[in-house]
C-alpha cells in the first residue's frame, strides 16, 4: 500500500494545519489502514531519515502513529505545566520519541500545540 505523506519513517513529519492536518485524525487514519490490510501488506512511505527505508511493515505504521501521539502527551503535559510554544519547541527528543532523531521536530511540537490549543 502506497502511504504518501501519512507516512514519515522515523523522520518528523510535516505537520500542515492550514492545510488542515490534524495529528488525532492522522492516528485514526493509520489505525484504519491497520484494520483494512493484513500484516503481509508491504507498506511504501512518502519519508524516511537516513538509514531506513522508504518501505516498511505494520510495525513500522504502528511506531509513527505511537509516536504521534507521543508528540500529543508530550506537548500536552509541556502546556499543564505552563510552558509557552516558544518552549516547548526548544525540546530535542520526546519520550517514546527517541528513534527520531532527524531535525525537524519543531515542526510536530508546533502543530501540536497548536491542535491542542484549539478551543
Amino acid at each position: 500500500m502506497h502511504c504518501g505523506d501519512l507516512v514519515f519513517n522515523r523522520r518528523h513529519p510535516f505537520v500542515d494545519r492550514t492545510a488542515g492536518a490534524n495529528m488525532k485524525s492522522w492516528m485514526e487514519i493509520l489505525d484504519n489502514a491497520l484494520k483494512k490490510f493484513d500484516k503481509e501488506t508491504m507498506y511504501v512511505f512518502g519519508h524516511a531519515a537516513t538509514g531506513y527505508k522508504v518501505t516498511g511493515t505494520t510495525d513500522d505504521i504502528n511506531k509513527f502513529r505511537d509516536y504521534l501521539g507521543n508528540v500529543l502527551k508530550f506537548v500536552e503535559g509541556e502546556i499543564k505545566a505552563g510552558k509557552s510554544k516558544e518552549e516547548i519547541s526548544k525540546a530535542t527528543l520526546i519520550p517514546g520519541g527517541e528513534e527520531w532523531k532527524t531535525d525537524g521536530i519543531q515542526r510536530p511540537l508546533g502543530a501540536a500545540y497548536d491542535e491542542l490549543m484549539v478551543k
